[in-house]
């Protein structure tokens, strides 16, 4: 979809969400880095979500039931992969892009700069959602499941990894359109390992390939955030020896 049309569907569900009560006021984080380019977020994403299954619900327990089945069948390198994964880094995309020895934070301080500023703003983003849902993790609820990855300290919905693999998707992915389905691939496959990994439920994840796409929309209407991407892409495009992208991109 183009960036246009899916920021125009965005605002279609920003107006249609807008009988949704407000947030529950939440205590911001210790210390939050500010955010990038974004200037308000409070309450911006819990408006265009749908709630999550409603605890003790027959929705809930077949969530955990695929849990549990994922916990079960994975293997010891699914874990692995899992638990490799909840480290937040750009470059764990690299083998979306034929794991290239150029892509690393070395050879590309803007790319890894730009990146970093999203993950920022990716907080900023989901925080307020997640405190004002506040639903427990869902090892918490069923203590059969065995997690393979850090437990994490906050809320479990919307998936932070999960926004945050989306929204970079889609900015890698329009810096590099020769490699589109490869991203788009890996972040889904990033997202789903916050479910092998026994911290987030499907449903976390569900809503964090939408807070994603948000976050995305947005940034794709600020000046700063193109300035900066252009920049990026410019050096990573160098890197990989590919030609600069054209300015007619669809």
């Amino acid at each position: 979809m183009r960036v246009r049309s899916l920021i125009l569907l965005l605002n279609v569900l920003v107006t249609l969400a807008g009988c949704q009560a407000p947030p529950r006021v939440h205590q911001p984080p210790a210390n939050p880095a500010p955010a990038a380019y974004l200037t308000t977020t409070a309450g911006t994403l819990y408006r265009l979500l749908p709630p999550p299954p409603v605890a003790g619900s027959a929705q809930e327990r077949a969530e955990l039931d695929e849990l549990l089945h994922l916990q079960a069948i994975r293997t010891p390198a699914e874990a692995q992969r899992a638990a490799a994964d909840a480290t937040v880094s750009i470059f764990r995309f690299a083998d979306a892009l034929g794991s290239p020895l150029q892509f690393n934070p070395g050879r590309l301080p803007r790319t890894s700069a730009l990146f970093e500023r999203i993950l920022r703003d990716e907080v900023r983003f989901v925080e307020p959602a997640k405190d004002a849902y506040a639903r427990p993790r869902p090892y918490l609820t069923e203590k059969r499941l065995s997690p393979v990855v850090a437990i994490p300290p906050s809320a479990a919905y919307p998936s932070g990894h999960a926004t945050w693999a989306i929204a970079c998707a889609i900015v890698l992915a329009d810096m590099l359109p020769e490699r589109r389905a490869q991203i788009f691939a890996r972040a889904d496959e990033y997202a789903r390992n916050r479910e092998v990994g026994g911290v987030h439920y499907p449903s976390d994840v569900a809503a964090g390939h939408l807070a994603g796409t948000a976050l995305a929309a947005q940034l794709f209407e600020l000046p700063r955030f193109l300035d900066d991407e252009a920049a990026a892409a410019a050096e990573l495009r160098a890197a990989l020896g590919l030609p600069p992208r054209s300015p007619s991109r669809p």
